[in-house]
């Protein structure tokens, strides 16, 4: 599914908005957090954009909507709850079969091609979102593609991208990330690192290079999203680097990230996932030696927004991973009332003394990139409820069932880190581990829970329809 095919299907579900005549300069990042914060928002389609032709546009808010978000899985749209939660788990339990990406002579990509001094990134109207922002992002539902130079298997992963000048961009990276090391391998021989870079095509490419799902090192992300699809991805060879491209992307762009000690430009700030705004720093600059779009091309947005929408989301790949360590987990959601993905809710059902530690042990030694807080909680606690949540941890844990991790993996993002670590380049943190659990050697004595029959309620929702 490409990004066309998938506003198709946004437009018969009745959830696409499309708004002409915004401006680039602040105001379509206004509209789009206005109606993010509204809630359930229709995706924004943004075309006649001042100072552009008509055709030249930006989608923002592709899956703010249940239905969208499971369009973007492809699974049944009216999935939700614990079946969404089971159906996708399931899938993920599957054994991974790689289905590598086919290479294919041409492509919508192709239509246009641009290369040396006709390249020119202002072309498409790349948002300054909001006004604390360093400079235009054109680079938010964007896919990065690196080949690691020892080991030859392709990264796709998504960075943000900030433009300088109509050649120069830079790619922000977190240190530690799989596209850090492996440009760091070329900067180590004295190489730049080719690369390319989608900026729209199918938001599910986004979605797995946010790297939410993690997957092993040296597995190429094409050959998970084939697998996870059933379908390889088409590709075509970048005319300037040979990486492969999707052939269905909306807008490439080819060309390196060039040694920091050479040519660095000063990234950020940006609006972050923290809610709050990342710190500028140098990063490498990015020259863009080619540029490939599609007729009408659209840039893809997936922004990070504090305090929007729902608080939480089910994490399918730490369960995942969790039921090949640990028995009896019944539920893994991420809080996103934290200000962002590091909290974590992880329901159990307690089968020996310690199994509570032990899990949340096991789920910080999973990819614990900012994590900070691991709550674990009784199966009777629905880890999608932050009520109860709150409740348990109210009503179930005391100081001494808290414990502190320190030197865990953080990163640049994090407003906690003090100008001294960064400095140092010390991007550590500490995670708490909150037990809000029954004591396990008095669990058949504790009380039980208050709660309400289902059927029971069930019954006066249907007799009183208007009242519940």
């Amino acid at each position: 599914m490409d990004l066309r095919e998938f506003l198709d299907k946004v437009k018969e579900l009745g959830e696409l908005k499309v708004i002409e005549g915004a401006n680039w300069d602040l105001e379509i990042g206004a509209i789009t957090h206005l109606m993010a914060r509204k809630g359930n928002s229709p995706a924004l389609l943004f075309d006649k954009i001042q100072g552009y032709k008509p055709g030249y546009r930006t989608l923002a808010l592709p899956g703010a909507s249940q239905k969208r978000a499971n369009l973007i899985w492809g699974l049944p749209l009216e999935l939700r709850g614990p079946e969404l939660v089971r159906t996708l788990k399931d899938k993920l339990n599957e054994p991974i079969e790689p289905v590598p990406p086919v290479v294919v002579r041409e492509g919508p990509i192709m239509q246009n091609i641009y290369h040396g001094d006709e390249v020119n990134i202002f072309m498409f109207p790349a948002p300054k979102w909001l006004a604390g922002d360093g400079g235009r992002y054109i680079g938010t539902g964007d896919t990065v593609i690196t080949r690691d130079p020892d080991e030859g298997w392709i990264n796709v992963a998504t960075h943000r991208i900030q433009i300088h000048d109509e050649s120069t961009a830079t790619i922000f990276h977190e240190a530690g990330k799989h596209g850090d090391i492996i440009r760091r391998k070329y900067w180590s021989k004295g190489q730049s690192c080719p690369v390319a870079v989608t900026l729209g095509g199918d938001p599910y490419h986004v979605e797995r290079g946010r790297g939410d799902i993690r997957i092993p090192w040296g597995m190429s992300e094409y050959d998970y999203i084939g697998w996870f699809k059933k379908k390889p991805i088409e590709v075509i060879e970048g005319p300037v680097t040979g990486l492969p491209i999707p052939a269905s992307a909306e807008i490439v762009f080819e060309g390196e990230m060039i040694p920091p000690e050479v040519e660095s430009r000063m990234e950020g700030p940006f609006s972050e996932w923290t809610g709050h705004y990342s710190p500028p720093r140098p990063e490498s600059a990015f020259k863009v030696k080619c540029i490939l779009h599609r007729n009408d091309p659209i840039i893809l947005a997936e922004l990070p927004f504090f305090g929007v929408g729902g608080g939480g989301m089910p994490n399918f790949g730490l369960w995942n991973h969790l039921d090949k360590l640990v028995p009896g987990v019944k539920g893994v959601w991420t809080r996103l009332e934290f200000g962002g993905p590091h909290a974590i809710v992880i329901s159990i059902k307690q089968l020996y003394g310690g199994h509570a530690k032990e899990v949340a042990l096991a789920a910080l030694g999973c990819h614990n990139y900012n994590k900070k807080f691991i709550i674990v909680v009784d199966d009777d606690i629905d880890p999608s409820n932050i009520n109860e949540v709150l409740f348990a941890v109210g009503m179930r844990s005391s100081p001494e069932s808290w414990d502190i991790v320190r030197d865990c993996w953080s990163g640049s993002l994090d407003p906690l880190l003090s100008p001294q670590k960064r400095e140092l380049g010390d991007l550590t943190h500490s995670a708490v581990i909150i037990l809000a659990c029954k004591p396990y050697h008095w669990i058949k004595d504790f009380p039980p829970l208050v709660k309400s029959d289902p059927k029971i309620e069930e019954r006066v929702k249907e007799k009183w329809p208007d009242l519940l």
